[in-house]
């Protein structure tokens, strides 16, 4: 099958010039006068049809760059691309609208961009229209819009006029939880119907959710590219290595400070659906008094919530993390369960049963995390600071304890001798030939 998008050996690159000057001396009598700035190079993939490919990196790894090149924005300095079908891209907020033009007006000047007739574009209309929710705001110019009215104008053209390439640059990321919700059953809707969608976001969460593969951008060259499985935990732990001093983390904890996330929902109460109680075995932690567990217990947490309508069907997610440095030891969700729990009514309890804490010693902090059907979208979020506090008899190293048995065996081989044997291996030596193998076939 062809490939969706193909993009061979693309680069971009940008002159900088110190001095409007500079830029007609360049022309007039020649001479390097700029500075080049490479914002892409070489970068090569396809994406097939119907699959969808995720694009992470750090700000100004050239994701934006990127996207425009595929969207037709830009074109690339070197290397081609190829994209077959009807494409569309929703990238900067406002990008293709004319703010003194109508709503209304900008949806047909959009349609026109994309190739559509103005028989299309009628047709279309009343449903992007629908889609936006704007209502009487859809007549007013566009210069008037929140950020959020533009993502709902943009993201009901981008999908209504039904192309075969979607773009999405960061959307997502603004506009009220519901829309958000909206947007993303939207898309799930596009995927499932053969569309093929490039993704950027800086939500890991939405980008494993969305995409079967990713690629990673650092400083305008491939990092990585492959299952976003692989890819998104590597660039994670990439990011893991730059982040800011423990002391300063263990600070912003203490405060119940916590990090902006555009995959993470505030706690605002207003939503659809939203969580009312939390507690650790009969306990309720509160600030400055956490809830005092044994190692190796069975633990249990149960989440009491609220929704606006029986029927709304909802699920539970739980994150502990260790509070001195804001390390993620593990987290629990009801989607993810074999079968899927679903949780409804207008109200009701989620409990989470641990049936022996592995966690050895030390204070953690509770995410709790109200979700949609799919798993996807935040209702509601709940942040407990140092909530949980594990106490061990014994002195213990680490973070976890696993289970383990000792044993008894035959005598080992003299650790010199495998020692000898392994340092000489590494080192290359041929006459670790001469020595007997005492380590069998094992890796270990």
């Amino acid at each position: 099958m062809t490939p969706a998008v193909v993009v061979d050996q693309v680069s971009k690159t940008y002159r900088s010039y110190a001095r409007p000057w500079d830029r007609i001396a360049e022309r007039l009598v020649g001479g390097q006068r700029h500075h080049a700035h490479h914002a892409l190079r070489e970068i090569s993939f396809e994406l097939p049809r119907g699959e969808a490919i995720g694009v992470v990196g750090e700000n100004g790894a050239g994701k934006s760059t990127l996207l425009k090149i595929l969207a037709g924005i830009t074109p690339p300095t070197t290397g081609q691309i190829r994209v077959e079908g009807a494409i569309a891209a929703i990238l900067e907020l406002g990008s293709g609208f004319h703010p003194e033009f109508t709503g209304r007006q900008n949806i047909a000047l959009n349609g026109a961009m994309l190739g559509l007739s103005q028989e299309a574009v009628s047709r279309a209309t009343p449903e992007i229209i629908a889609f936006s929710e704007l209502g009487t705001f859809i007549d007013q110019p566009v210069k008037h819009y929140s950020t959020g009215m533009a993502m709902r104008l943009a993201f009901s053209i981008a999908v209504q006029v039904n192309p075969d390439v979607l773009i999405v640059d960061e959307a997502l990321s603004v506009g009220d939880g519901y829309f958000q919700k909206k947007c993303m059953d939207r898309l799930r809707q596009f995927l499932a119907a053969g569309g093929t969608l490039l993704f950027c976001s800086h939500a890991m969460y939405y980008v494993s959710a969305f995409c079967r593969r990713a690629l990673w951008l650092r400083e305008g060259q491939v990092a990585g590219l492959g299952p976003s499985s692989e890819v998104v935990p590597a660039y994670e732990a990439f990011l893991e290595q730059k982040r800011e001093p423990v002391g300063e983390r263990s600070a912003s904890v203490a405060t119940g400070a916590v990090k902006a996330d555009s995959s993470q929902a505030p706690s605002s109460g207003e939503g659809p659906a939203r969580i009312t109680t939390m507690m650790i075995g009969e306990q309720v932690p509160t600030a400055g008094t956490p809830v005092v567990v044994d190692s190796g217990v069975a633990l249990r947490i149960s989440v009491g919530w609220q929704a606006d309508r029986a029927d709304r069907q909802i699920h539970f997610g739980v994150g502990i993390n260790r509070a001195s440095d804001g390390i993620e030891v593990c987290a629990f969700g009801s989607h993810q369960q074999e079968p899927e729990l679903f949780l409804s009514g207008r109200e009701g309890r989620a409990i989470l049963d641990v049936p022996s804490l592995a966690l050895v010693k030390g204070a953690f902090d509770l995410y709790l995390f109200l979700l949609d059907e799919s798993g996807l979208h935040i209702y509601d979020s709940q942040i407990f600071p140092a909530a949980l506090s594990v106490r061990q008899s014994r002195y213990a190293f680490g973070l976890v304890t696993m289970p383990h048995q000792w044993s008894t065996g035959a005598p080992a081989t003299d650790l010199s001798r495998t020692l000898a044997t392994r340092d000489a291996h590494v080192a290359g030596d041929e006459s670790a030939d001469d020595l007997s193998p005492v380590v069998g076939t094992s890796n270990a």
